[in-house]
């Protein structure tokens, strides 16, 4: 009797010092971060009753078990970001908590801005536009004569052109993450819930939003002045690549590689045609 309570009181001594380890770690990542702000958490209850199932005894099973809980987050002022973290048919035992599922619920397709065509800009600003509109038509009847004569660029340019900046979805961050929350042999279960893997998951997802907004700087910056233009290299791929394809002046035109990482990582663009 009294061994048994003693027991039971020290698992759920061991269990509620797990957690609170566990959200020590969550809130010195906020701290640790920057730009990130928690909006709501919310329980997950168990799967609802089955027919038959005794609805007095599944009453007492929810209000002893949780599946686990979303974390929805406010990223750089503007996005917002839901983790899920949930037990694994491994986790029976140990009780810990995992990330099983990342998504921005905000807009993750960021439009790449085109030259400037408001209606009240000044004389001297519709004088340069109209430069600049007769310098992009040049270029890009340059850009369209390689595309006829050269096949590397024909093949470029036959792609669906993209006038935007996507994030693919989460999930390869959050099949990444698991390893990084896999206990070790020698680890207790106590230390089976832990921030890595959610600290791993925030932090890629910001630099990927911090990523796409360089990104989008760029490719406007492009399209003004060599009247870019903007190609998906594989839409549905893990890693978003891009294709730009550039006249650098009258009878010069290159196609640049933009990798995952591009702006923000030297040497993750390189030029993959010339002509």
């Amino acid at each position: 009797g009294v061994d048994v309570e003693i027991a039971e009181m020290e698992e759920k001594a061991a269990e509620w010092k797990a957690s609170c380890e566990m959200y020590d770690g969550y809130r010195e990542l906020m701290e640790e971060l920057g730009g990130v702000k928690i909006l709501s958490s919310r329980s997950i209850p168990p799967s609802s009753a089955t027919d038959g199932e005794n609805p007095e005894k599944r009453r007492k099973f929810d209000e002893e078990a949780e599946e686990g809980f979303v974390l929805t987050l406010l990223l750089l002022e503007k996005h917002i970001l839901e983790i899920t973290l949930s037990k694994t048919p491994n986790d029976e035992d140990d009780g810990g908590l995992r990330v099983s599922d990342a998504r921005l619920t905000t807009p993750t397709a960021f439009p790449v801005p085109g030259p400037s065509t408001d209606g009240k800009a000044s004389n001297d600003e519709n004088n340069n536009n109209n430069n600049n509109n007769e310098m992009t038509t040049s270029l890009v009847e340059t850009m369209h004569s390689v595309s006829l004569s050269n096949l590397s660029f024909s093949k470029i340019m036959s792609q669906k052109p993209s006038a935007e900046v996507t994030i693919p979805p989460l999930d390869d961050l959050v099949s990444w993450s698991r390893s990084l929350e896999r206990p070790s042999s020698s680890a207790s279960s106590s230390s089976s819930s832990s921030p890595h893997g959610i600290r791993f998951v925030i932090a890629e997802t910001m630099a990927r939003l911090r990523t796409s907004h360089a990104r989008v700087v760029e490719l406007a910056a492009l399209r003004v002045r060599y009247a870019a233009q903007v190609y998906d290299v594989d839409s549905s791929a893990v890693v978003h690549e891009q294709e730009v394809v550039c006249a650098i002046e009258e009878g010069i035109t290159v196609a640049l590689r933009l990798g995952a990482d591009c702006p923000m990582v030297p040497g993750s663009v390189y030029v993959s045609e010339m002509f």
